[in-house]
């Protein structure tokens, strides 16, 4: 069998990987039968470890410590093949994925604001890294024409 590489890997839901293959192939790779067989994979169970998923160097398989990988074959082998591009996933994260600023324009409202919603559970981060907040843009909560976001209003 030809050697197909990992280029990248995202930890899903529901103990399932979104794998990038370096030939543009995209698979959804599902972990649960490997914890069934495997029992020293039950440790994966706890989501922190579980989103700890990295490629392995190379690109031969994934790993989530010194002990727990998955070779790049199983994946190819047992991963379901997606309609998806890797230009396509890029579009999609360069359109969907916001800061902090384009939450608190498209809210009508600051940033000091925006952080208040957050702090309040009405709007949520999918990502953050020291002071920096990603979202989706469809988390955004949107009023009808020209209505502020009410937790905006000073």
């Amino acid at each position: 069998m030809l050697s197909i590489k990992i280029a990248n890997v995202v930890p899903l839901s529901n103990m399932q990987l979104l794998v990038f293959f370096e030939n543009g192939v995209i698979k959804k790779f599902d972990v649960k039968p490997i914890i069934k067989d495997y029992p020293e994979f039950e440790v994966l169970n706890e989501p922190a470890l579980f989103q700890m998923v990295k490629v392995e160097p190379g690109g031969y398989g994934v790993s989530w410590n010194e002990d727990l990988d998955c070779s790049e074959g199983e994946i190819w082998e047992n991963g379901v093949e997606i309609p998806l591009s890797t230009e396509d996933f890029v579009s999609f994260a360069q359109h969907e994925i916001i800061n902090t600023s384009e939450v608190a324009d498209m809210l009508g409202c600051t940033r000091q604001n925006v952080a208040a919603a957050i702090k309040s559970g009405y709007i949520q981060p999918i990502k953050t890294y020291q002071r920096t907040k990603l979202f989706l843009r469809s988390d955004v909560p949107r009023g009808s024409a020209g209505q502020r976001f009410q937790p905006c209003h000073t």
